[in-house]
């Protein structure tokens, strides 16, 4: 079933890979380990774009360990986006929990490759001007 999906997901027709983007937020408060694979093909796939925000929500919201797939979507996010990120008029700024996401990451996690990694990530955004992010270290450091 991964093949199949691999190949919808890379289709050159925007229509499919659309379709596909919305799985993600199929799975929105189920344990997402059984669909790590799926997901992690996902982010690196064309489709992502499509999968955004409701794959971030998904990601937020997931009951179990997802570091590493947050991780993944972060950085693929940026990668993405770029300087995007930061224009309200680009779309890209309705994504602007994704510094949240990043501290959930940082939460489950204890490897320092993956610390390092999700704090790039704010490093990234702060040089960007992402809204909220300011805010959401406040809150953490606080909290």
């Amino acid at each position: 079933m991964l093949s199949t999906l691999h190949r919808l997901m890379h289709d050159k027709d925007d229509q499919v890979r659309k379709q596909v983007g919305t799985l993600a937020g199929h799975l929105r408060g189920d344990d997402l380990r059984p669909y790590a694979e799926f997901l992690a093909e996902l982010i690196a796939s064309p489709s992502y774009v499509h999968a955004t925000p409701q794959l971030l929500i998904t990601l937020q919201e997931a009951p179990d360990k997802v570091d590493d797939l947050v991780d993944l979507a972060a950085h693929r996010f940026l990668n993405v986006y770029g300087s995007d990120v930061a224009d309200i008029r680009t779309g890209a700024a309705d994504d602007h929990y994704i510094s949240e996401l990043v501290f959930r990451g940082l939460a489950q996690t204890r490897g320092r490759e993956r610390v390092a990694a999700l704090l790039d990530i704010f490093d990234r955004l702060l040089e960007l001007g992402v809204y909220g992010v300011d805010r959401a270290i406040d809150g953490a450091v606080r909290g």
